[in-house]
């Protein structure tokens, strides 16, 4: 997680110059790098809660707490169970919202983007 972010961090700052010097539009390479770091965040999140829930069990493990005594008598399995679905629930809802607009900006495509973007530099353009 932590490598992850360093990688964030490297990737924003190159863009962020390659952008002051106008360059990042026409830097392949960057726009590659930049398209395939979109797993990392999702990577990110699954390697940081997987380090903090493994983390847990060496405790219970090494003797100095009992299994049956590493876990809550407040918490009910059905309170687990609502948040689990919750959860899932939210996820499932980023998902297809993700996928939507994915989609939505996929059939665009890049000549409506392009015509965008040179319509902010203030130059027209007669689409036939």
């Amino acid at each position: 997680m932590v490598g992850l972010g360093t990688i964030f961090v490297a990737v924003m700052a190159l863009a962020v110059f390659l952008l002051w010097h106008r360059k990042l539009y026409e830097s392949p390479w960057m726009l590659w790098i930049i398209l395939l770091c979109v797993p990392f965040p999702y990577i990110a999140n699954t390697a940081g809660w997987l380090t903090a829930e493994v983390g847990r069990q060496p405790w219970l493990v090494y003797g100095l707490l009992r299994t049956n005594q590493g876990y809550s008598t407040n918490v009910l399995a059905g309170n687990s169970m609502f948040t689990l679905l919750g959860y899932m629930g939210l996820y499932l809802v980023l998902g297809i919202l993700f996928l939507f607009l994915i989609q939505r900006e996929i059939g665009q495509g890049p000549a409506l983007a392009a015509a965008a973007g040179d319509a902010r530099s203030g130059t027209s353009i007669s689409m036939t």
